[in-house]
């Protein structure tokens, strides 16, 4: 990988830098530079990287988004024709394995090492850092299929990884979330500065490990029922998010150069590439959704009007001018990232319901849970437009797949990594490929980047024979 070929020749020139030195006390230095950088510093790097990369524009905004169909292209139509290739993943590619891992990893070291921790402290900043790990390696796996993991990290002994197969890698991020979820003690400290997703509050970072422990154990439910099952029901009988106010949410900052990606790429570069889909916008009228005031903004005529999505450049610019963009509110500055919120968690616990998992509750009243959950973290709080909204759009225990999976579409908007994973497993709802499109299917995974296939070739093709291919299911996709 790109930096692990940077981390290998920077150390290089380092050696022979401090060999060519008679006393290494002649070299330069500048008393004004910090010679270590805090654990709290890089978490604070991490976390925000983290969510940059993954709410940006490359992943975000120009794929997972399109792939699920809430956005369509007005021009420059290439991604949601599926036209593209390994040659359009290099940067983003690399930009993870330097970024947060990289700077969580050394955070790790730096905690574990720091003798002026108690030990509580320090196994509360620990268990932190490997659920911050394992979300990004879950992301990072449902996005490529097989990657880099158990090697990724280690330049020096293995500056060309091998790739771990999903299956693996989804029991080793099982294990992490469950053993952070144990270590997390609510009357020890942890960050007293530097954590921006709870303020280093522990209780709440229990309640996020187990929540994430429920989506990984969900999303692999149909190909591993028995080990599915058994961290659903851990993760359940466990402390989950249970509130709005709960929501694990990265909030970013009004300073242009940390601000939410998606106002970078829409105010400070003056993009203006994206409408909301016309098959978003018809669904949510279909349903009577209040929600579509939130999602999208009129248009001069003073009408909400999607954009048909996967028409050609030329085709989507003619009415460009005359449908409507996103609401401006989900690209300001300080529009957070949802990490994982308490609609997520309702709809997970109605399928888990609905399959015999757990037994407490009812589907039907989790389903409930999550579209009022959903409805409020979007202004919505009418409880009675809410009521008669659901029972205009019941749960149907016959077809709960459709039910909970158009639920899940509309609530995941603008978090497109999760509403592609989902709507992968789901099936729900139904999408049709659009005519100008390249491809057969709606994709499911990224092409491997072009670097990634020369550089780590050998690697690579110990996993696949097609990097590019656009077309191969996940693992847990059986369905």
């Amino acid at each position: 990988m790109i930096q692990q070929y940077k981390l290998v020749l920077l150390l290089g020139i380092l050696l022979v830098g401090f060999s060519a030195c008679d006393d290494i006390t002649d070299l330069n230095v500048n008393p004004n530079e910090p010679t270590a950088v805090p654990a709290a510093n890089l978490l604070t790097e991490a976390e925000y990287e983290l969510c940059d990369l993954l709410w940006g524009r490359t992943y975000n905004a120009e794929w997972s988004m399109l792939m699920v169909q809430h956005w369509a292209q007005n021009e420059y139509t290439e991604e949601q024709r599926y036209d593209v290739d390994g040659n359009d993943y290099n940067a983003f590619w690399a930009d993870f394995y330097a970024d947060s891992p990289n700077e969580l990893k050394i955070a790790r070291d730096l905690i574990a090492e720091d003798a002026n921790l108690n030990e509580a402290t320090r196994a509360n900043q620990l268990a932190i850092i490997d659920i911050l790990m394992a979300h990004a390696f879950h992301n990072w796996t449902d996005a490529f299929g097989s990657i880099p993991y158990t090697e990724a990290l280690d330049p020096i002994n293995f500056p060309l990884p091998a790739y771990d197969n999903q299956q693996a890698i989804y029991m080793a991020i099982l294990e992490t979330l469950s053993n952070s979820s144990k270590a997390l003690n609510s009357g020890g400290d942890s960050f007293d500065s530097g954590e921006l997703i709870y303020s280093g509050d522990v209780t709440m970072w229990k309640k996020l490990a187990n929540s994430l422990m429920l989506r990984v154990a969900m999303r692999m439910v149909d190909v591993d029922a028995a080990t599915a099952g058994q961290y659903i029901t851990e993760a359940a009988s466990g402390d989950l998010i249970s509130s709005n106010d709960e929501n694990a949410m990265f909030t970013f900052s009004s300073d242009a150069n940390i601000a939410n990606p998606l106002f970078v790429d829409n105010t400070v570069n003056t993009r203006d590439d994206f409408n909301i889909s016309a098959e978003l916008v018809d669904a949510l009228k279909a349903a009577g959704d209040p929600r579509l005031d939130a999602f999208a903004s009129p248009t001069n005529s003073g009408e909400i009007i999607g954009l048909p999505y996967g028409l050609t450049d030329g085709e989507a610019f003619a009415l460009k001018s005359t449908t409507s963009r996103p609401n401006g509110t989900v690209r300001e500055a300080t529009a957070p990232a949802v990490i994982m919120d308490y609609a997520e968690v309702s709809f997970l616990l109605a399928e888990a319901n609905q399959r015999g998992i757990i037994a407490s509750g009812s589907a039907a009243d989790y389903y409930a849970q999550g579209v009022t959950a959903s409805m409020n973290y979007w202004g919505i709080t009418d409880e009675t437009a809410i009521a008669d909204y659901i029972a205009a759009n019941p749960y149907d225990g016959n077809d709960w797949k459709a039910s909970i999976g158009l639920q899940k579409w509309f609530a995941f908007y603008m978090n497109g990594p999760q509403a592609w994973a989902e709507w992968r497993r789901l099936d729900q709802p139904v999408l049709a490929v659009p005519a100008a499109a390249t491809n057969d299917i709606i994709p499911l995974r990224l092409p491997y980047p072009v670097t990634e296939q020369s550089r780590n070739g050998t690697s690579l093709s110990a996993v696949t024979s097609t990097p590019d291919d656009l077309n191969a299911k996940m693992w847990w996709d059986v369905n």
